[in-house]
């Protein structure tokens, strides 16, 4: 018997038609699901992991939710574009099944307008929404799905969705099927860890994927560069190509280069975050509708939004880590089950030759399928918040510490001392009220405070404050307020890849018009962080230097040749297991390759008071001596304090934790990183080698 035959035979049939063989991703997920059981599934990006999923499920509640014309089942994205864009995807199949999809977030709520949908398509704020205001739908659900896992996994909102799955099965008084998903993660047993604790059960079914890739990296060199190659892959045939971009500025100034060339301007679109949804929208229908086209975007597009098929992928600069690559170069080619990927190291890197090959490392990591392994972390950012959204949406209640911590059972380092520490803290800072002789705590004055300004359901990282960017009365998108120092009216700016003339500045927004005026138009600024490699890449980069060959068919030739000069170079100063050195008057500059925090760490726990630190590299002022470094991340607990290094990243949540929990849950990344041990040990093995200057030539320092 096949698995597609343990499918109710009209779910089957609205969600693969006449097929008789499925996709192996498709036929793992059924006989698991259909019986009751959960998985975490991970499987490439274009897969199906969706219907994967939801067909065996359906089929499990199908006469449920017909009978009963409730809620069902639950399928949480974590951005609102890609639950519009679920919608979307689903309402085919779900409508020849008479069952009906709906939305909750931020802009939208079907739960309160119509008839309830069987299907819910949300985001982790908006189930705490309807989870503090105690919605009702919610009792006749069965089942949820958590999308784009990777996207939550080790992060404040992944484990305020953890603790709202808890919430929710309380509310139910019932155990929930679940089932999660994701495109790219290291060990599934983790994702399983992370979000519903060690001791739930789940079936692990992984399917790497079997894309070629048909990667190529190069340098360019200026703007003139980068306008002749685009205008070389629009030539002659359709050509539909998605730009990459760090920051939001980049879109824009990429966008201003592009629209020099008359060829191309109509071409051209931008997609970032702080576009108004209406205009992402239009974006995206008019380039998937496009036979040619460009869009540049942030990480916004590189989720399964639907913009149709994707020529060639272009990478503007070195993506955040592998898990980021993976997903942006997964855009590319679906049709024809490949992947074209345009590696570029843009004319403002600080070094070429280590930013192409990290490139490298990149391309080499996903061709043969490794991931870095980060075990789940100790957080306690949400909850704190989530404490103050239970006593909140009681009213502010006293609510016993005992009721608090059943919800956090799931997690063993979440032990009651851990959570009456941060209850005792956001009373320390009125946010909450002891009860004068109960183990309870209530609401006070600055918990009604975020009630009321709708700042008790999140867990983002706090931002700049922003102001809207207007056109008549449609608004485009938001800025951060300081951009008001920046424009006059006037001014032209750039925004959502156009031109457009300040009307009017103030705090109650930007209001612009439409210029076709090609003068020199002012690009918004943004806050954000910039890109750290991570140590992972940074190791790889030292094992291709010391035991690869350079990929010819990836590289052009000119900078093909410059890579090979500066390896060879680099293997005649040293062996794999040395780390290369210069004397200066500045200090000693030791070559670890191994990323800039395990550099800064080495540099602590060596006392090295007037260091410098980047990715590649270690300045200090005396010897240090590598065979005594300590290879266990535990080790360096004494000089933990000083590898914290604040971030406007993080939420008000866990800016509000007592001192010694915002220090444990930073050096998370430290502590968990399985390279970190993998690096630590590699250097304590090392020789230190005197090297010629030429080093530094290959490798110039980019210190913070």
């Amino acid at each position: 018997m096949s698995s597609i035959e343990l499918l109710e035979r009209r779910v089957a049939s609205a969600f693969y038609g006449s097929f008789t063989s499925l996709r192996p991703v498709q036929e793992a997920a059924i006989e698991p699901l259909v019986n009751g059981q959960n998985i975490v599934l991970s499987s490439g990006t274009g897969s199906g992991k969706t219907e994967a999923v939801l067909a065996p499920l359906l089929s499990r509640y199908w006469r449920k939710a017909v009978t009963t014309e409730a809620l069902i089942l639950i399928y949480i994205a974590p951005t609102k574009a890609l639950v519009n864009d679920l919608e979307k995807r689903l309402y085919p199949p779900l409508v020849k099944l008479g069952l009906r999809v709906g939305i909750r977030h931020g802009d939208r709520d079907d739960l309160v307008s119509g008839q309830t949908p069987h299907v819910l398509v949300t985001t982790p704020e908006s189930l705490e929404v309807l989870l503090f205001r105690k919605d009702a739908t919610l009792q006749t659900v069965c089942a949820v799905v958590i999308d784009e896992v990777h996207l939550l996994y080790n992060t404040q909102r992944g484990l305020q969705l953890s603790i709202l799955f808890q919430r929710l099965q309380k509310s139910l008084g019932q155990e929930l099927q679940w089932a999660a998903l994701s495109a790219t993660v290291g060990r599934l047993s983790d994702v399983r860890d992370f979000l519903f604790g060690s001791a739930a059960s789940a079936e692990f079914l992984q399917f790497p994927a079997h894309r070629s890739i048909d990667a190529h990296v190069r340098h360019i060199a200026d703007e003139a560069s980068f306008l002749k190659l685009i205008c070389k892959l629009t030539e002659g045939r359709p050509t539909k190509l998605l730009i990459f971009t760090n920051s939001r500025r980049e879109c824009e100034r990429l966008a201003g280069i592009l629209q020099h060339e008359k060829s191309l301007n109509s071409l051209i679109f931008t997609h970032y975050s702080s576009l108004s949804p209406e205009v992402r929208v239009e974006t995206e229908q008019k380039f998937t509708a496009a036979r040619t086209a460009i869009c540049i975007a942030t990480s916004t597009l590189e989720l399964g939004i639907d913009i149709g098929d994707i020529d060639a992928v272009i990478l503007w600069g070195l993506p955040s880590g592998v898990e980021s690559f993976l997903q942006r170069i997964g855009r590319s080619n679906r049709r024809a089950n490949k992947t074209n990927v345009i590696c570029l190291v843009p004319d403002n890197s600080d070094n070429v030759i280590f930013d192409s090959l990290r490139f490298i490392a990149l391309v080499d990591a996903a061709k043969k399928g490794e991931l870095p392994i980060r075990s789940p972390q100790e957080l306690f950012g949400a909850v704190g918040q989530q404490c103050l959204s239970i006593i909140a949406s009681d009213g502010g209640r006293f609510t016993r510490i005992a009721e608090l911590c059943k919800l956090f059972d799931h997690q063993d380092y979440l032990d009651r001392s851990s959570i009456e520490t941060i209850l005792g803290e956001l009373a320390n800072n009125s946010y909450l009220q002891r009860h004068g002789f109960k183990n309870q705590y209530g609401a006070d004055a600055n918990l009604h405070k975020l009630v009321d300004y709708r700042m008790i359901y999140g867990n983002f990282g706090r931002s700049s404050q922003t102001i809207e960017l207007r056109y008549t009365s449609k608004v485009l998108g938001e800025v951060p307020a300081e951009n008001l120092l920046r424009v006059r009216l006037g001014n032209l700016v750039r925004f959502a890849g156009k031109i457009w003339r300040v009307r009017k500045a103030s705090m109650a927004g930007i209001l612009v018009e439409p210029s076709s005026e090609k003068g020199s138009a002012i690009d918004f600024t943004y806050g954000g962080r910039g890109i750290s490699t991570d140590a992972f890449v940074c190791d790889r980069v030292w094992q291709i230097i010391h035991n690869q060959e350079l990929p010819s068919e990836v590289l052009t030739r000119s900078l093909h040749e410059s890579l090979e000069k500066a390896r060879d170079n680099l293997r005649r100063i040293c062996r794999i297991d040395q780390i290369p050195y210069i004397r200066s008057s500045k200090g000693i500059r030791y070559f670890t390759f191994g990323s800039y925090l395990v550099n800064k760490a080495v540099a602590l726990i060596n006392k090295q008071l007037d260091y410098k630190a980047d990715d590649v590299s270690l300045l200090v002022r005396s010897p240090i001596n590598w065979a005594s470094i300590p290879t266990e991340a535990q080790a360096y607990e004494s000089v933990f304090y000083r590898l914290l290094e604040t971030s406007s990243e993080r939420s008000i949540y866990q800016t509000l934790l007592p001192a010694e929990l915002q220090l444990r849950e930073f050096l998370q990344d430290w502590l968990r990183d399985e390279t970190i041990r993998r690096v630590l040990v590699r250097l304590a093995h090392s020789e230190p080698v005197l090297a010629s200057p030429q080093i530094e030539v290959l490798f110039p320092a980019t210190y913070r």
